[in-house]
């Protein structure tokens, strides 16, 4: 099949590879934009306080935001020239990813990390275990997340939220629908941003990757033939 995917720019490394391990030919369509945030500030403090050894667990929800964490922490910390560096600053930081991808970024900065695969506010509370206590650093784009936040500060974390970039629109993903026979949409954002409307989904197979992004597509009548579990592997896998 020919498959609309919606993905940042930045974020569409390996997609047509992992496509075609499937069987189909994807389509990319940036129907967001990444942008520095509105206010830089929650970053600079996330980062210094990791200079300060105040940050318990630190999480990347992309590998974007791991690229954008690395060069302000090295703004707040002019002295940082190596990985080794890096290690001797996060010794004492666990860090975790959400996906493969994510965790392959940190390493490319000399930094291990662990990888959770499906983000849902449930499952990472879960994942982390007994964070009584902890304080947890949250590097994402800018879309807040209340059930996440709100499901680790009722175990007892602190947990400081620091917006690496925002998403603006970007590309309509209604110029390529003649062209495809289905569509993935990656997230809630991703969706609101990119112009598909109830009657575009008469003659495609409409995926939405996890839970999240299926609400989004419901409250404007869309409704997705099926819903992932949060990878895209899982909704290749299902087509």
């Amino acid at each position: 099949m020919k498959i609309a995917v919606t993905k940042l720019e930045e974020k569409s490394e390996g997609i047509p590879e992992l496509f075609r391990q499937y069987g189909h030919e994807a389509v990319i369509v940036s129907t967001m934009r990444a942008a520095p945030p509105a206010d830089p500030a929650p970053l600079s403090k996330l980062c210094q306080m990791i200079s300060e050894n105040k940050i318990d667990i630190l999480i990347f929800t992309s590998a974007l935001g791991v690229d954008i964490f690395f060069k302000k922490l090295k703004q707040i910390c002019v002295h940082l020239c190596s990985s080794a560096v890096y290690k001797s600053i996060l010794k004492n930081v666990r860090i975790v990813s959400v996906g493969p991808k994510t965790a392959k970024k940190v390493e490319e900065y000399g930094m291990r990390s662990e990888i959770i695969d499906k983000f849902s506010s449930d499952n990472f509370a879960q994942y982390l275990g007994d964070i009584s206590g902890k304080t947890i650093g949250i590097a994402r784009a800018d879309v807040p997340n209340l059930e996440l936040v709100n499901s680790l500060t009722a175990k007892g974390a602190t947990v400081i939220e620091a917006p690496a970039y925002r998403l603006a629109a970007g590309d309509s993903i209604v110029e390529v629908l003649d062209d495809v026979d289905a569509v993935i949409f990656t997230s809630a954002k991703s969706f609101e941003l990119s112009g598909f409307a109830p009657e575009h989904a008469k003659k495609l197979k409409v995926i939405a990757i996890g839970q999240k992004t299926a609400e989004a597509m419901r409250k404007y009548r869309v409704i997705p033939d099926f819903v992932g579990n949060g990878t895209l592997e899982a909704c290749l896998s299902q087509l």
